[in-house]
């Protein structure tokens, strides 16, 4: 019921889950049978929630929260730092985050043991859900917001700049630069349908004009690559701005629009305080970041 009830509908909730939408309809009349009461109006095209149904999808989200709680509390009796700690997280913040928070663990919580998995929050935030990760670190641009399930939290880490990023001999003066004034510039712009690409498009049209994309990559050093090589322009988050990356560029601070992304972690709600979480989030806060 809850991932009906989050997903909008039995065909998404079955998809969330990795099951068929028979599967999750039989689930469902089983529970109806149960209750006996309907818990979900069939009457419309896409299958949705009864006033009944509704309520006990609210009761499941405390019951799980509950379960999470109790086994942080559990964890933490003996005040040890000790288990496996799944993470999912996005590549950029892979590589500027992970290698020193996690050598600095190493010192600090030994007998922690982590599995990292690199996914696009895409992945990462249904899979946190569905339990199959006990963390995520995903970044939300400005202009791209980002929905998460009722049962999941967000926890603020920071916000960074995303920079333009033009080749170093590019006539322009200072550090910042009006968006409108690119209007006629080439782009290599992010992958297709990644929040990133929302953001420069939707960036582009409050400055008004569409982008001439002239490449996509996934990755920004690839991206930088070929900024470097003249083929274009592109964006590029502060903290994926290396000095390996960004050799041969100037980093400009956009403006009107500005242009930002907010960095954040996810945990199941009553997960917060499991001692492995705490140690892992504190590790992250603490950080260094390039200014």
């Amino acid at each position: 019921m809850l991932a009906v009830a989050e997903q909008g509908g039995i065909a998404a909730a079955a998809r969330a889950l990795s099951f068929t939408p028979p599967a999750v309809s039989q689930q469902i009349a089983a529970l109806e049978r149960q209750v006996d009461t309907v818990l979900i109006d069939r009457s419309q095209r896409t299958a949705r929630l009864t006033p009944a149904g509704e309520r006990l999808a609210g009761h499941a989200r405390r019951v799980l929260a509950g379960l999470e709680a109790a086994e942080a509390d559990l964890a933490g009796l003996d005040g040890a730092v000790r288990g496996i700690l799944r993470v999912g997280i996005v590549a950029t913040l892979g590589r500027g985050l992970l290698p020193g928070v996690l050598a600095g663990l190493a010192a600090t919580a030994p007998e922690l043991d982590f599995r990292v998995d690199q996914l696009e929050p895409e992945e990462s935030l249904p899979a946190l859900g569905r339990g199959e990760l006990d963390v995520v670190l995903a970044g939300e641009y400005g202009l791209a917001p980002r929905r998460l399930d009722t049962s999941i939290e967000r926890i603020e880490l920071f916000t960074e700049p995303v920079f333009v990023a033009v080749r170093d001999d590019v006539a322009l003066a200072g550090s910042e630069v009006c968006l409108a004034d690119l209007s006629e510039a080439r782009w290599i712009a992010p992958a297709p349908g990644t929040s990133c690409a929302v953001l420069l498009e939707r960036s582009c049209a409050l400055a008004g004009f569409e982008p001439m994309v002239v490449g996509r990559c996934a990755d920004f050093d690839l991206a930088a690559a070929l900024v470097r090589a003249g083929h274009g322009i592109t964006l590029i988050p502060r903290i994926a701005a290396t000095p390996a990356a960004t050799a041969g560029l100037r980093l400009l601070t956009a403006t009107d629009p500005p242009i930002h992304r907010s960095i954040f972690a996810a945990v199941r709600h009553g997960a917060r305080e499991h001692p492995a979480i705490s140690c892992f989030l504190d590790a992250v806060r603490q950080f260094p970041r390039r200014s």
